[in-house]
């Protein structure tokens, strides 16, 4: 089963939001696109934070 493109457009699109904004929880980081525990994530530079993370359902 396939995620709806919509779907997936919409967690890229969060991520892009997110990316190259400051980092809250640092005073020197930024948001970059990355992984966190094997899933597409907005995560801290510096820090390694991750901000925020979209993953897949478990089938």
């Amino acid at each position: 089963m396939s995620k709806p493109q919509s779907t997936v457009g919409t967690q890229h699109q969060l991520l892009a939001i997110l990316e190259g904004r400051p980092c809250p929880s640092c005073s020197d980081g930024e948001l970059e696109r990355g992984e966190y525990k094997d899933n597409a994530a907005a995560v801290c530079d510096e820090c390694g934070t991750p901000r925020a993370q979209v993953w897949q359902p478990s089938e």
